[in-house]
């Protein structure tokens, strides 16, 4: 993507965005509400129009055909599925439709990606909503898609369907298949993803890998104490009702007057910091 636009009269949504996605990697696009994460998702999919700037496929200019044949789309919410055929059955049905060789193989093989032998033969109807949302992952594998983008990949997913789902879509990229997705859950994020871009005013502002991110940009973990006597070592933040809010790191913990800390908070996710903290720097 070079130089992406796009503009909902008034309001411009995306104002020269340039990211590139690789094969094999997973890429974590973060963003505040609005900031336009579903519209570039919508443009990759080729469901909206770009006003201006590029958007390059497997070395190629876009075009529908490219798009219907190396692009997979898991939207929010619940896949389309047929509730009352079973998930192979699904993958069946669809696989036909998209005349697929080797199918019963294939299908096989999708099941086993995704961890579904089990409710391979369970009517979807039956299924929890985690467990329907990796039905429309093995689809995606099914089509041999090499792009996957999943817009908010672990909205409405439980704990063991979080996890079932992240270890579901690294065993994806581990095939050589690129995948970008959208989230609000930091710590599935950052589990997930090789790397990390963030989305702000219409354009990337940040992008690396995550553990660069952090070293770079001063992510590293840290206390949040509120203290009644101003501490001798950290960052004073502000004075809230007589109380000294500072920031101090791991390593200066021990120098604290821990008798006049009233309150204390580690503050961990980098991801939760890269959206929440005043690091939105070029480059």
């Amino acid at each position: 993507m070079e130089d992406l636009r796009k503009s909902f009269p008034p309001r411009e949504v995306l104002r020269g965005l340039n990211l590139r996605l690789k094969p094999g990697e997973v890429l974590g696009l973060l963003g505040l509400n609005g900031a336009g994460k579903t519209t570039l998702i919508k443009l990759l999919a080729g469901l909206l129009t770009p006003d201006g700037g590029s958007i390059r496929l497997l070395g190629q200019p876009t075009s529908r055909a490219l798009i219907r044949k190396a692009v997979a789309l898991m939207k929010e919410g619940q896949p389309s599925l047929y509730e009352f055929m079973t998930p192979r059955q699904n993958l069946r049905y669809f696989g036909h439709l998209l005349g697929i060789s080797n199918l019963k193989e294939r299908v096989e093989e999708a099941l086993e990606l995704t961890g579904l032998q089990v409710q391979a033969d369970k009517p979807v109807l039956q299924l929890s909503f985690g467990t329907k949302r990796r039905v429309g992952l093995a689809l995606a594998y099914l089509k041999e898609a090499p792009v996957l983008l999943m817009d908010e990949a672990s909205a409405g997913l439980d704990v063991r369907s979080v996890a079932e789902m992240r270890n579901t879509i690294r065993r994806y990229a581990s095939l050589g298949r690129a995948v970008l997705l959208t989230g609000h859950e930091m710590g599935f994020l950052e589990a997930v993803c090789d790397c990390i871009a963030v989305l702000h005013a219409g354009r990337i502002v940040v992008e690396g890998r995550l553990a660069e991110l952090v070293q770079r940009l001063g992510l590293q973990p840290y206390l949040e104490v509120w203290c009644e006597d101003q501490p001798a070592v950290g960052e004073v933040l502000s004075v809230e009702a007589g109380l000294f809010r500072t920031k101090v790191s791991l390593g200066q913990a021990g120098h604290l007057n821990w008798g006049s800390v009233r309150h204390l908070r580690l503050q961990q996710s980098p991801l939760e910091r890269l959206l929440q903290e005043d690091v939105h720097v070029e480059g």
